[in-house]
């Protein structure tokens, strides 16, 4: 199952020109393009719609994502003309259209997040808070409605090179596949093939007014992250049902290939679908205020958890790329000990590494991100090999017992592979995948890091050089 991570920044970055490029001579049905500009035109003219969506990521894996992720969330837009706002480094445009979004089921049932002018407020009637905030916020906000369909904020760029233009350019592979019904709509499917950069690290925040007079990094004591725009390349394979009635977009249902390998190497993606959906319904301005409810505490607004179920089951507190994760140990501390078994059946411990430099990579074969991270350890097992680095990755949260070792065995990954660590990464506290967990010479953690913060992996690297010269 790919992670929620996955889902948001697969699907996100999907709508961005950046780093999109075409991997072989397109191939494209006239019918199908034909289709697609209708639907591009058809969102453009809307001032405002209202409708249902729904994230899932089909029957088996939906049993691995947070459910809050899941939820179905109804939307009120009313569209700004005009260019999106531009985001952080790496990041999406940043729609500027006012958007209410009202959580129909899941845990966060009754949970209202609204966007407008750049603000945002979020209301839980549940536990009566309110959150409110400027641009950093609202992009934190965007994290909480997965739901929101892409083509909204897409198709609806109007510069010179529209978003939904660079899509259809960059897919070298772009045809009318079938047909389908979606809340009594006849739909028709078109799929295209594209490839991206997937965003794999953050850089700090250089502590941006968020409209109350202080830096979201400097009011928290932190710096908040945005997405690198750096990161490696994916084959995107994507279907879109499409209305014959209206030309509007029903569902979008994304896969990817990390590996190269084709169809066969396919990771499982988001499919959101659109229901209820009405085009240019009267909105009025009070769907959009930002009204204080009485009796309502202020708190600080929570990042979704986008990394999926850990070693605790689904709905653990997941981490973007590179943030260090909230574990039960900190730098400093002694590492845990542990005696974990190798692909080869053989009993490894950390007493038996003693006087090495220790990488430990929890992960899972279900988990994208993991995936994406794995070419990066192997190089630098390559570079480290003889130099007193051991590097392994602790496979943890599998549901078939071989999986970990068939997966190492496809990928010809040759560095170090530990089964069943789902005890040690408990008593690590790790709730989301990949977590790294760097290890001194001398037994004591050096670093932790959730994901790596760049495809070099020039931090981690940093911090290993600096632990074999101690």
């Amino acid at each position: 199952a790919p992670s929620p991570f996955f889902a948001h920044a697969v699907a996100q970055e999907v709508a961005q020109k950046t780093g999109q490029a075409a991997v072989a001579a397109p191939t494209t049905d006239a019918q199908a393009h034909a289709i697609f500009d209708k639907a591009v035109a058809a969102v453009k003219a809307a001032k405002t719609t209202q409708f249902t969506a729904q994230m899932s990521f089909g029957s088996e894996m939906d049993a691995m994502v947070p459910p809050e992720l899941r939820c179905k969330q109804r939307f009120t837009i009313r569209f700004v003309d005009g260019p999106r706002a531009k985001g952080a480094a790496g990041m999406p445009t940043f729609p500027v259209d006012s958007i209410r979004a009202e959580t129909l089921d899941g845990p966060s049932i009754g949970k209202v997040t609204i966007l407008d002018g750049g603000k945002m407020m979020q209301i839980d009637s549940s536990k009566k808070t309110y959150t409110q905030g400027g641009t950093q916020s609202a992009m934190s906000a965007m994290m909480s409605v997965p739901a929101l369909p892409e083509w909204l904020s897409e198709f609806r760029e109007s510069d010179n090179a529209t978003d939904a233009e660079a899509k259809a350019a960059a897919a070298h592979s772009f045809k009318l596949t079938g047909t389908t019904t979606i809340d009594e709509i006849e739909c028709d499917v078109i799929t295209f093939v594209s490839e991206v950069k997937m965003s794999m690290g953050i850089v700090e925040n250089t502590g941006e007014d968020d409209g109350d007079g202080e830096g979201e990094g400097e009011r928290h004591g932190r710096a908040e992250p945005t997405v690198q725009p750096n990161g490696m390349k994916v084959t995107l394979y994507q279907t879109m049902a499409i209305g014959r009635t209206d030309n509007l977009p029903r569902q979008l249902a994304t896969k990817a290939d990390f590996s190269g390998m084709g169809e066969g190497g396919m990771q499982d993606g988001p499919t959101v679908t659109v229901t209820a959906l009405t085009l240019d319904p009267k909105v009025e301005d009070s769907a959009f205020a930002m009204t204080i409810p009485a009796g309502y505490t202020k708190v600080d607004i929570e990042m979704p958890n986008m990394m999926g179920g850990g070693p605790g089951g689904p709905g653990g507190e997941g981490m973007a790329p590179g943030m260090p994760p909230q574990l039960a140990i900190k730098i400093g501390d002694p590492a845990l000990d542990f005696t974990l078994t190798n692909l080869e059946g053989k009993e490894v411990t950390l007493a038996s590494l003693k006087g090495q430099v220790v990488l430990l990579d929890f992960w899972a074969t279900w988990c994208a991100p993991c995936k994406a991270l794995m070419p990066s350890l192997q190089k630098i097992h390559d570079d480290y090999k003889g130099k007193g680095v051991a590097v392994l990755g602790v496979n943890t949260s599998e549901r078939k017992a071989n999986a970990a070792k068939e997966y190492m065995a496809k990928q010809k990954y040759t560095y170090g592979c530990l089964l069943s660590g789902d005890d040690l990464a408990q008593a690590y506290g790790i709730s989301g995948l990949p977590t790294l967990v760097l290890i001194g010479k001398d037994g004591k953690i050096v670093l932790t890091e959730g994901g790596m913060s760049s495809e070099s992996g020039a931090a981690l690297r940093k911090a290993i050089d600096a632990a074999l010269a101690k």
